[in-house]
């Protein structure tokens, strides 16, 4: 098969990403290149995402755009590098904003560059999710108690239940939300009256620039009394409520070593006492798709233990419990915690999450969270790497030690996230990411002949493997527990193509084969604000719990692009001999790229000098996501990665 796009489209689609959404973004100190989401105006419009840089880095990497675009890729690589620079590859770079879009207490609603709080701080209820997050979770900053002991009774109160006061204050550098509560006791042995003891505060300050939501709680003993053995508490509430994500374990910090204790029954537990540095709270969920709360206490000297309520193994309620030993009347006790909600999150580097805590500057404009997609951003580097082990082209010795070791470090991290053991969990794979990173490995394995590049491909593609779908239920490649999706799908089906053609595999041939015949072309039904879109397209479809068929197929352009590119990977793969097929499967191969050029094909048009490939049939805007996805899918990119040799010696 030639190459499906002329060399002259083939630049004005590079071109398009240089003109249109090239930015430079200020990163510690120093001006990155960048590719905003899309020129269109949308309020996401100038965030920078990892994904979409890591892909056409990739792109950009293959020799015969590298000869003009060298400088756009190395540039786009040092942002690569600049996203990962210790444990966590994070997910994207975004400009400050604090913007309240209701100022009424009782139903707040505050947007920033990277979270969203909504709540009624008349019944001390804090909502708060991440702002484009893989799975949208609300975290309860709720749940709060009060105790301590008056003369000889001791007393527990709910914080909630005695609010008095609240509101929500506006400042230049972002808003601060309270609620305040009085505290009231029943005393006299015969005669039962109400007494006063104390005011309670509870502050929440929301930051134009730091992503943490920093708390503080002051509690007043009113004058004329003494509490004794006070406990103010920190909490976080309804955790059980999301039961395909459930929290299991808790991750703690102190003295930078981490621990984690899991969560068993139902019952309140003590997690800790004394002074800790972190505790995180993290879905059993892939990495990237994983939320996960952080907390690191500001006051530690006045912690005495963290307590966690589960129910059937799962958490529910988390507590910080402060301790005060006496507290006179007309003085104060307060506490601060920092805490911080990320998208993405990864249990193998707390201790990065406990600087970030302390230290919110670390992050320069990165959103905290881990990137969805690592495969992608390790399939970047490792290309070049690979490329210039070849001779393809040249990059200086000190440039590939630092790439080589950034993918070494986030490979880890990723592996030791995903595994239990020695056992990799599908229930903690994204499928497109991890089939993006068995082609990293294999790239890389053919660029240093290292054994544990091979060793790691080895047991990840065994992972690969046990995800497809049995027949009866669509066949598709699909994660654990998820519906299938064209995009992983045909992820999977480019892996395996390209380690078809220098892997002695016996389970290759007739996975890709069942692979082509999982995908059928026919009408589907697109769900859209608008309504229902009818399509007709390649799809894919997975059978639900109530046992209807769920289709998804190439509404979105970057699905019919990775697509393409799958499908040429298999066609070079049966040229090759690696992957023999019949003439039934070749007629059925070429009918899905003759459906899925011409639906390409009619969503590029030309925009100013350059060609934009659209999002989707009804879009007006292209980005850059698909830009990439859909050049590469018209590109012989892969016949041309898999057809250069390997030569470890280029490397040290």
């Amino acid at each position: 098969m030639v190459e499906l796009l002329r060399e002259d489209d083939r630049d004005r689609m590079v071109a398009y990403l240089e003109r249109y959404l090239l930015r430079s973004v200020p990163m510690d100190g120093l001006a990155i290149a960048a590719l905003c989401e899309t020129h269109a105006p949308f309020p996401t419009a100038e965030w920078c995402w990892t994904a979409d840089v890591a892909a056409a880095v990739e792109m950009l990497s293959l020799p015969v755009l590298r000869a003009r675009w060298g400088g756009l890729a190395d540039g786009l690589t040092d942002f690569l590098l600049a996203m990962g620079t210790g444990p966590l590859l994070l997910r994207r770079v975004t400009g400050p904003a604090c913007v309240v879009e209701n100022d009424d207490p009782r139903a707040f609603a505050i947007t920033t560059a990277t979270h969203e709080y909504r709540g009624d701080l008349s019944r001390g209820v804090l909502r708060q999710a991440v702002r484009g997050g893989p799975a949208r979770r609300e975290v309860h900053h709720t749940g709060h108690l009060v105790e301590f002991r008056l003369g000889r009774r001791r007393h527990c109160l709910d914080v909630e239940d005695s609010i008095v006061d609240c509101g929500l204050e506006q400042h230049p550098e972002g808003v601060l939300l309270f609620h305040e509560s009085l505290l009231k006791v029943s005393s006299g042995l015969l005669r039962k009256t109400e007494q006063v003891v104390g005011r309670l505060r509870y502050e929440y300050w929301i930051d134009l620039q730091d992503p943490r939501l920093l708390m503080s709680v002051v509690l007043r003993a009113e004058p004329g009394l003494t509490l004794e053995d006070v406990r103010l508490t920190t909490a976080v509430d309804e955790f059980s409520g999301e039961e395909n994500r459930p929290v299991l374990r808790a991750g703690l910090v102190r003295e930078r070593r981490p621990r984690f204790v899991p969560f068993s029954g139902s019952a309140v537990t003590t997690l800790h006492e004394g002074p800790v540095e972190l505790v995180s709270l993290i879905e059993e969920a892939p990495p990237g798709a994983a939320n996960g709360l952080h907390l690191r206490p500001l006051s530690p000297e006045a912690l005495l233990s963290v307590k966690a309520q589960t129910r059937s193994g799962r958490l529910h309620w988390l507590l910080s419990r402060y301790a005060c030993p006496s507290l006179a009347g007309g003085a104060e006790f307060r506490v601060h915690e920092a805490r911080l909600l990320t998208a993405g999150s990864l249990i193998a580097a707390l201790p990065s999450y406990a600087g970030v805590l302390h230290d919110p500057s670390a992050l320069s404009g990165r959103d905290a969270g881990l990137t969805a997609d690592h495969g992608t951003a390790l399939n970047a580097v490792a290309t070049q790497v690979l490329l210039a082990s070849t001779g393809a082209y040249a990059l200086p010795p000190e440039r590939l030690n630092m790439l080589r070791d950034w993918y070494d470090r986030h490979l880890d991290g990723l592996f030791t996230a995903m595994a239990e053991g020695d056992t990799l969990l599908p229930g903690r794979t994204y499928l497109r990411s991890l089939a993006f990173t068995l082609l990293s490995l294999e790239a890389m394995h053919r660029a240093t002949g290292e054994p544990r590049y091979e060793a790691a491909l080895a047991h990840g593609l065994d992972l690969l493997l046990s995800l497809r779908r049995p027949d009866e239920t669509g066949g598709a490649f699909a994660d654990l527990g998820q519906s299938a999706y064209l995009d992983c799908h045909a992820a999977a089906m480019l892996a395996l193509a390209r380690l078809a053609l220098r892997r002695q595999d016996p389970r290759l041939a007739p996975a890709l084969r069942q692979a082509m015949g999982a995908i059928r072309v026919g009408t589907i039904k697109v769900p859209l604000e608008s309504g229902v879109h009818s399509l007709d397209t390649p799809f894919v479809r997975s059978r639900r719990a109530d046992g209807r068929w769920e289709d998804d197929g190439g509404f979105w352009s970057f699905k019919l692009g990775l697509l393409m590119r799958a499908l040429a990977a298999l066609r070079v793969a049966h040229q090759a001999g690696a992957v023999p097929l019949e003439g039934g499967e070749l007629m059925r191969l070429q009918t899905l790229q003759d459906i899925s050029l011409r639906q390409l094909r009619a969503r590029l048009r030309p925009f100013g000098e350059t060609l934009e490939a659209l999002t989707s049939p009804l879009a007006g805007e292209g980005n850059a996501a698909t830009q990439p996805a859909v050049l590469l899918g018209l590109m012989e990119a892969d016949a041309a990665i898999a057809g250069l040799d390997s030569a470890a010696s280029a490397v040290s």
